[in-house]
């Protein structure tokens, strides 16, 4: 599965960068997002909880930041395990442009790979969880990043 985006986000690309490398503000933003942990610079720990038509699972994983050009540019890679539910890898390249406005267009491409019972549902059914998600997302990311001091 693969999706892609681009979104308008208020504020500084430094300031984008850094709060979405901020496990407390993304679980502020992130619905499916029960638990998170910075294991290090570039690695964390987290914990998903999601219903998926008549199935709730919960995926354990790991995510790791791969700064490809500072904060311009950068790769996501993540994996969980969901027990009975299966499995989930995906990557992201994400970058970050910041505009004359002082707001920073973030674009990002996104590939899935499912397994297990997750990955025999039907794609749409995934895909438009997906797509609630990212929206609550950036709709909590922009009422974040109006809220934080400069």
């Amino acid at each position: 599965m693969d999706i892609t985006g681009t979104h308008s986000v208020p504020g500084p690309r430094d300031r984008v960068f850094a709060a979405l490398c901020d496990p407390a503000v993304l679980m502020r933003c992130i619905p499916v997002l029960e638990e998170m942990e910075r294991l290090s610079a570039t690695d964390y720990a987290a914990r998903v909880r999601t219903t998926l038509g008549p199935m709730k699972a919960r995926f354990s994983g790991r995510l790791k930041l791969e700064p490809e050009d500072g904060i311009h540019r950068y790769r996501l890679v993540a994996q969980g395990n969901g027990g009975l539910a299966g499995a989930v890898k995906g990557e992201a390249q994400v970058v970050l442009e910041e505009d004359d406005g002082g707001r920073t267009l973030l674009t990002y491409s996104l590939t899935v790979a499912l397994g297990g019972a997750v990955g025999r549902l039907a794609v749409k059914l995934v895909q438009a969880k997906t797509d609630r998600v990212l929206a609550a997302f950036f709709e909590r990311f922009a009422e974040e990043m109006h809220a934080r001091p400069e």
